[in-house]
C-alpha cells in the first residue's frame, strides 16, 4: 500500500521503546488522535512472575492491533538527535519497522509503514501530564508517557498529511478560480492533553 494513495482509513501510530511501546489511533480527515495503550515488554504473569515478551511477541501485539483497528497505515516515531542527526536508537526503531512490515505482509495485513520525526515527543507528553490533574503516581506512569508520546507522533503526521493533500488539491485546481481554499494549519506538535486511553492494549496498573 502506497502513503500517497491513501485519502481515508484508520491509522495507527508507535512510540518504539526497548521496555514499552506506546500506541496511538487516529483517522485521515482528522487533526485528532487518541490513546491506545501501551505494549509492555515485561510483564507478571498469572504468579507475580516477572516475565519478557520475545520480539516476535511484541511484533504479533502490533500486527493484531493493526488488524483489529482495521488500520491502513502504521505511522512509526523515529527518535534523531537534537541535531536531526541519526542515533543508535534511531537504527533500532528502522529495523524494528522493517520487521512489524515483513511480519504484516507474511500475515496478509495491506498496511503502509512511515516514520515520522519524534524528537521531543516524550518531553511534551510528560508536561501535558504533569498538567492533567491526574494524581501523582498516575503521571509518574512510563506507559502513560510513551502513550502519550505516540499520540504526539501521530497527531503531527496527521497534521502534515492533511497540509500535503491540501497542498496537491490547489495545485490541480488552480487554474479554476470558482474553487475556494482554506489556509493550512502551522506546524508543530498539538498542545491537546495526551492522557486519554481509550480500550488500552495493556493495563497501566500492571507492574513492570
Amino acid at each position: 500500500m502506497n502513503e500517497a494513495t491513501l485519502t481515508t482509513g484508520n491509522v495507527l501510530a508507535l512510540d518504539v521503546g526497548k521496555a514499552r511501546i506506546g500506541v496511538a489511533k487516529g483517522r485521515f480527515g482528522s487533526s485528532l488522535a487518541f490513546g491506545h495503550g501501551v505494549i509492555e515488554r515485561f510483564y507478571r504473569d498469572g504468579k507475580g512472575r516477572k516475565r519478557k515478551r520475545s520480539r516476535a511477541q511484541v511484533i504479533d501485539m502490533i500486527v493484531d492491533a493493526v488488524q483489529q483497528e482495521d488500520a491502513n497505515m502504521l505511522v512509526v516515531g523515529l527518535p534523531r538527535r537534537s541535531d536531526g542527526e541519526d542515533s543508535a536508537q534511531t537504527q533500532y526503531v528502522r529495523e524494528f519497522a522493517a520487521i512489524v512490515r515483513e511480519a504484516a505482509s507474511v500475515r496478509e495485513c495491506d498496511v503502509a509503514v512511515v516514520f515520522e520525526d519524534e524528537r521531543f515527543t516524550s518531553s511534551i507528553a510528560n508536561q501535558q501530564l504533569v498538567g492533567s490533574g491526574l494524581p501523582k503516581h498516575k503521571r509518574q506512569d512510563k506507559g502513560r508517557i510513551d502513550e502519550g508520546a505516540a499520540v504526539l507522533i501521530l497527531e503531527s503526521y496527521l497534521q502534515r498529511y492533511a497540509e500535503r493533500h491540501a497542498g496537491r488539491y490547489l495545485q490541480r485546481h488552480s487554474e479554476d478560480p470558482s474553487e475556494g481554499h482554506s489556509e493550512g494549519h502551522s506546524e508543530g506538535h498539538s498542545e491537546r492533553s495526551a492522557q486519554a486511553c481509550a480500550q488500552p492494549l495493556e493495563s497501566h496498573d500492571e507492574p513492570t
